[in-house]
Formats: C-alpha cells, sequence, structure tokens
C-alpha cells in the first residue's frame, strides 16, 4: 500500500507540475491567427473596394423597363428566367471580383428573354477566388435544365474554370476579359468556349491571358469588341468610359455567346 501511495503521490505531484502554454506560444498562435486574417484581407481587399461602384440606379431601370414577362428572384445571388415558359437550357454568369451580382442583371435579362434560365450567383465577400463551388448548387437546383454554358468575367473566369470538367451538363464556356486558372486545362475538355474582350480594356492582364490560351481547346474562338472595355460585361461604374455603350457591349456579348450555344444543339 505504502509503494502505491508513493506512486499515486508521484503521478499526482507531475499532473500538477505540468506545464501550461507559455506566453510564447500563445504570442506565435495570435501572430498565425493575424497573419491568416491578414492574408484574406489582401485577397479581398482590391475586389471588395469595387462593390460600392455598382450602378443601382440604372440596373433598377433596365429591371422596370424590361422585366414584364421575367422572373426576377433574388436568392444567393440572382435568377433571371421567362415567366411564359420553363426553361430547359441555362447560363451560370461568373461575375468579376468586388462586383455585386446585380450588376449583371442587364445582360441575364438579354438571355432571359430568349428563354433561358441565368443564374448569378453571389459569393462571399464577392470574390470568386475564396468562394464555394456555387456551380454544383445550381445545376441541382435546376434539374429542368438539359445543359448549361458557365460565363466568367474577370476573375470569375478564373474561378469558374476549375469546375467546368466536373459536370456532364456543362457543354461551353464564356471567359469575359478573362482566362482559365493556371492548372485548368480545358484543351481536351471537349467543351465549347468563345473568348471575348475588348479593345479598349486597360484592366486584363494581356501577359496572362495570351499565356492561357494554350489552356483552352484548339477550335476556342476569340472575338475582340471594337472599342470595348473591361466593365462594360456589366453595368457598374468605371473610370475607363469606353466610346460604346454597356447596352451595345453586352448586344455584342450575348450575340457570340447564343452563337455558342447553336453549335452545342
Amino acid at each position: 500500500m505504502g509503494r502505491r501511495s508513493e506512486n499515486v503521490n508521484r503521478r499526482t505531484k507531475k499532473s500538477k507540475t505540468r506545464k501550461k502554454p507559455s506566453l510564447k506560444a500563445y504570442l506565435f498562435l495570435v501572430l498565425i491567427i493575424l497573419f491568416g486574417i491578414f492574408l484574406l484581407i489582401n485577397l479581398v481587399d482590391k475586389e471588395v473596394s469595387t462593390i460600392a461602384k455598382v450602378d443601382d440606379k440604372e440596373v433598377d431601370q433596365i429591371i422596370n423597363a424590361e422585366s414584364k414577362d421575367l422572373d426576377i428572384i433574388e436568392s444567393s445571388g440572382y435568377i433571371v428566367k421567362p415567366n411564359f415558359e420553363e426553361p430547359t437550357k441555362g447560363i451560370i454568369i461568373y461575375g468579376t471580383g468586388g462586383v455585386s451580382p446585380k450588376a449583371y442583371i442587364p445582360l441575364s435579362i438579354i438571355f432571359a428573354k430568349k428563354g433561358y434560365l441565368v443564374a448569378i450567383p453571389e459569393f462571399l465577400f464577392n470574390s470568386p477566388n475564396i468562394g464555394v463551388n456555387m456551380i454544383n448548387a445550381i445545376i441541382n437546383n435546376n434539374k429542368n435544365v438539359d445543359f448549361w454554358v458557365v460565363v466568367g468575367h474577370g476573375s470569375g473566369g478564373e474561378a469558374m474554370s476549375e469546375n467546368l470538367k466536373a459536370y456532364d451538363k456543362i457543354k461551353g464556356a464564356v471567359f469575359l476579359a478573362s482566362y482559365p486558372k493556371e492548372g485548368a486545362d480545358l484543351s481536351k475538355s471537349g467543351l465549347k468556349v468563345v473568348s471575348i474582350k475588348g479593345t479598349d480594356d486597360k484592366v486584363l492582364n494581356l501577359n496572362l491571358y495570351e499565356e492561357r490560351k494554350k489552356l483552352l481547346p484548339i477550335d476556342t474562338m476569340f472575338v475582340q469588341i471594337e472599342n470595348g472595355n473591361f466593365s462594360y460585361f456589366a453595368n457598374y461604374e468605371n473610370d475607363n468610359n469606353a466610346e460604346i455603350t454597356k447596352f451595345e457591349q453586352q448586344i455584342q456579348t450575348s450575340v457570340q455567346i447564343l452563337n455558342l450555344i447553336d453549335q452545342i444543339r
């Protein structure tokens, strides 16, 4: 009994003398957390900074003028679709970083009036690069849609490119002033692809645009919109005004996308 009690006492003493985390360990943990927050802020800061520039008044006017035969549903972004029939063809639009999905409603209306369902997902901090795979939820929630074309604007194009090969219902992809993410090789994907940019685009990284052409299928159509810029694919304010209007650029864009869909049928 005496030895047992001695052993118990020793274990008790050891447990009592077990060291608590030192101040240095706490400080190290705090530094790691702060560094993580710093990286997150740097990732989204540039994108989030443009969110207030969406032209709400202009978009609301277009909705009021054009939405008679449409349903515009706000749910984790927007669904824009005709109310006169159930669409069997769908378009997903991944907006560029920092821009509210509302800015893409005018472009979506053009397609919805043609009978398409258009989904514009909303991302955490309006940053598609840190958003979850929204394509999966959209496809699963709209099972009546037989095939999809995914459109990515700016950083939205990079974000969408990682998930395009994962779904049989995705038949086409459109890059608006954009390109695939590094490592997202679509060259043998079998997708129909069109890449569209404006001749007055001062935002698009032309070096990466040229470099990543190799990641696209060999039959990709490359289209330039004369006098178009980066922001006029959507409706938000930008310092780089183009010589054409937002509506003109979006009409030309829609023609190219509809031509792409015609090739899929």
